[in-house]
C-alpha cells in the first residue's frame, strides 16, 4: 500500500510540474491582440508584430531571416542586418540560410551582397544545382551573362531534366528573376 501511495505522489508531482512548465512556456509566447495594431502608427504596429514573430521564431534560422527581411526591405536595414548577422554568426548556420539571405539582398537590389551570400552557399555545398540555377538566373538578370551561363552549365550537367532549372534559366533571359 505504501508503494502505491509513493507512486501516486510521484505521479501527481510530475503532472503538476509538467502543467507548470507548460503554463510558463505559454506565458513567454506572444499572443496576438488587436490592441497591438489598432490605432497605432504603421512602424509601431510593425514593431509589435515583428518583435512577437522574433520571439516565436526562437532559434529558427529561416524564421529569423524572415523577420530580418521584413525590417531590411521595410527600410530599417540596420535592424534587419543585425538579425541576419545573428543567424550567420551562429555555429549552426547552413547553406540554406545563406541562400535565403542572397534572395533578400537581390530583392533589395544589392547584387554584390547577394553574390557574396551565394558564393558562401556554393562553398558550403558545391553540388547544390538548385542554388546554382538560382544564382545563375539572378546573375543573368543582373547583366552577368558569362557567370550565369557557367552556373547553368554546371547545374544542368548534374540535373539536366529538372523542369524548374529550365524555367529559372529561361526566364532569366527575359529579365525575370527566380520566383
Amino acid at each position: 500500500m505504501k508503494h502505491s501511495r509513493l507512486v501516486g505522489v510521484g505521479l501527481a508531482c510530475f503532472v503538476l510540474g509538467a502543467l507548470g512548465q507548460a503554463g510558463f512556456a505559454q506565458a513567454r509566447k506572444p499572443a496576438f491582440s488587436a490592441d497591438l495594431v489598432k490605432g497605432k502608427e504603421a512602424k509601431e504596429a510593425a514593431t509589435a508584430l515583428l518583435d512577437g514573430a522574433l520571439q516565436l521564431a526562437q532559434d529558427g534560422s529561416w524564421e529569423r531571416i524572415a523577420v530580418g527581411r521584413a525590417w531590411y526591405l521595410g527600410g530599417d536595414k540596420v535592424k534587419g542586418q543585425a538579425i541576419f548577422d545573428s543567424v550567420t554568426n551562429s555555429k549552426k548556420v547552413e547553406s540554406s540560410d545563406w541562400a535565403r539571405l542572397a534572395r533578400v539582398y537581390a530583392e533589395a537590389g544589392e547584387w554584390n551582397k547577394s553574390q557574396e551570400a551565394f558564393d558562401r552557399v556554393l562553398v558550403m555545398k558545391d553540388d547544390d544545382d538548385s542554388a546554382m540555377i538560382e544564382y545563375g538566373a539572378l546573375a543573368n538578370v543582373n547583366k552577368d551573362r558569362p557567370k550565369a551561363e557557367a552556373l547553368f552549365e554546371k547545374a544542368m550537367k548534374k540535373n539536366p531534366r529538372d523542369f524548374w532549372h529550365w524555367v529559372g534559366a529561361g526566364a532569366s533571359y527575359l529579365g525575370v528573376p527566380p520566383g
